[in-house]
Order: structure tokens, then C-alpha cells, then sequence
């Protein structure tokens, strides 16, 4: 069977407490990520619940807003990214999950009000500092997920082709190449990818890569996947169907965490959204 968790996106808009209530009516496992306001409790709120959860990325926002980003320059951003990481651990650990994922950095420093959306850069930047950097944040999270025994797990990142300026491309882990460059610099038990479908999706559009081929290149790092679907141009969360890239494959990966990450659905969409991947996964 499954291990399904819905991420909070499908709830966007509703408190925490009726995302917990509507979770508990429905026997739902819950992936609390981005898109939930800061809160003073909201530590507090997440251990107190006694769902089946895990946290991820930019949960819980922190007071002031900034973006998670372990490839920047600026120290001051790379350290609040380090910390936060190595914070969602240990939360992690404390509400019995066996892994915090957050997305791979960034070679600029975006607006938070920039994400999904074009960026505002010019295409001067030294990609090589940049991946050195990551490796160094990544490095210093991994010692607190060894003694914390949870899984740290990377996010490939996505690239829609309106945030390619000159030929580049300012997003780390965007495709196998530079995914498989991570696990060949940092070879750790504590290491994995968290595979998000519609980035990749998106990712092999802009670049012009094979999506099965990608995912065949990518897959000894996989430690859970995330689920949505989109037009190819852009991550829009949207709904599953039949036609959906990753269903043939699923059954590959079905003893893995699955997080469905469809944006603001209701109860009986969720249902069907989940009953379509359980009858892939054979």
C-alpha cells in the first residue's frame, strides 16, 4: 500500500486546525510545506498534532520572510537557509518522520515574491561558486541528520524557460547532470533526491531533454516523490489524470513516501487524485 501524504497546497487558504480536522475526518496523511503564513505556535501546533506528517522546505515560515537558499552568497541568507534545514530536522525527528527535504540553491538571490514567477536577474553569476557553496551548506546539514538518523533529501529544482537569461540558467539540480554531479561530490547515507515530477517535467521542456531518460539516470537517488502535473511550461500544480508522465513508472518507486502537491482541491478531488495513484502502483 501507498505511504500518500497530501501536501497542505491542496488546502491553501484554510487554517492549520481545519487542515488537521478535514485530515483526521479523512484519514489523510499531511505534508505541511510553503504557502502557510508564519504563526507564532506554529512549532508548537505541528508536534502537538497527532497526525501521520512530515514537514518540508519553507514550513514553518519563519517571521520574516526570506528565500531558502543554501547556494547563496550572501552569508547571512545561507545561514538562516542552514539553520532552517537543519530546524526542520530536528522537527522531523521529534514528530517521527524519517526525512526533511528542501529544494536545491539558487545562483541569485530572488524575491520571495519572485517564486513561480519570472525573475528579476542579469546572467552575471559564477555557477562554480555558487555549486561550491551548496556543497558546504549541504555538508554542514548532513552532520546534524547523521546524529539525528533522518534523512536529509534534496528537491530538483525547476526552469521554465521565461528564467533563462543569456543561455543561462541561475537554478541548481534542475536535470541529471548536475544531480548526479551532487552524489558524486557528497556520497552520504543521509543523502537523497526528493523527486519532483512536474519540475522535472518542466525542466526537460526548457532544456530539451528526454523526460524517461532523465528519470532512468536519476533514479538510484530517489527517496520520495512529489506529485503534480503541469503544461510543460511552467509548475502549476495541477491535477493527475491517465495521461500523466510518471504513472508507468510509479510501481518502481511505490515503496517510497508519495506526496500528492496538487493546489487547492477539495475533499472528493483528493480522493480521486489518491485512488489513481494507488491503482498504479502494482
Amino acid at each position: 500500500m501507498l505511504e500518500i501524504y497530501i501536501s497542505s497546497l491542496a488546502f491553501l487558504g484554510e487554517s492549520p486546525e481545519n487542515i488537521v480536522k478535514m485530515a483526521k475526518a479523512n484519514d489523510l496523511n499531511i505534508e505541511f510545506s510553503s504557502g502557510m503564513d508564519y504563526r507564532e505556535d506554529m512549532e508548537d501546533f505541528y508536534l502537538g498534532t497527532d497526525l501521520k506528517r512530515i514537514l518540508h522546505n519553507y514550513f514553518p515560515a519563519p517571521k520574516i520572510p526570506f528565500v531558502l537558499n543554501l547556494a547563496s552568497k550572501d552569508t547571512e541568507i545561507r545561514q538562516k537557509s542552514i539553520a532552517h534545514c537543519i530546524n526542520g530536522l530536528i522537527l522531523s525527528k521529534k514528530s517521527g518522520s524519517t526525512f526533511f527535504a528542501a529544494h536545491a540553491g539558487f545562483c541569485i538571490d530572488p524575491d520571495p515574491n519572485e517564486l513561480g514567477k519570472r525573475i528579476k536577474y542579469s546572467a552575471t553569476f559564477d555557477r562554480e561558486e555558487h555549486r561550491q557553496l551548496f556543497l558546504d551548506s549541504v555538508r554542514l546539514i548532513l552532520k546534524k541528520a547523521q546524529e539525528l538518523a533522518v534523512d536529509f533529501l534534496i528537491e530538483n529544482n525547476v526552469i521554465a524557460s521565461f528564467n533563462i537569461i543569456d543561455g543561462q540558467n541561475p537554478l541548481l539540480c534542475c536535470e541529471s547532470g548536475e544531480i548526479s554531479w551532487l552524489f558524486s561530490e557528497i556520497e552520504h547515507q543521509r543523502l537523497g533526491l526528493l523527486l519532483d515530477t512536474a519540475h522535472l517535467k518542466v525542466s526537460c521542456q526548457t532544456l530539451s531533454l528526454d523526460l524517461n531518460e532523465e528519470l532512468n539516470k536519476i533514479e538510484p537517488f530517489i527517496r520520495a516523490v512529489h506529485h503534480s502535473d503541469n503544461d510543460g511550461a511552467a509548475d502549476s500544480n495541477e491535477k493527475l489524470d491517465t495521461g500523466y508522465w510518471f504513472l508507468p513508472s510509479l510501481k518502481k518507486y511505490s515503496h517510497l513516501p508519495q506526496v500528492l502537491e496538487v493546489k487547492k482541491i477539495n475533499l472528493e478531488e483528493i480522493s480521486e487524485q489518491v485512488k489513481l495513484l494507488q491503482q498504479n502502483e502494482y
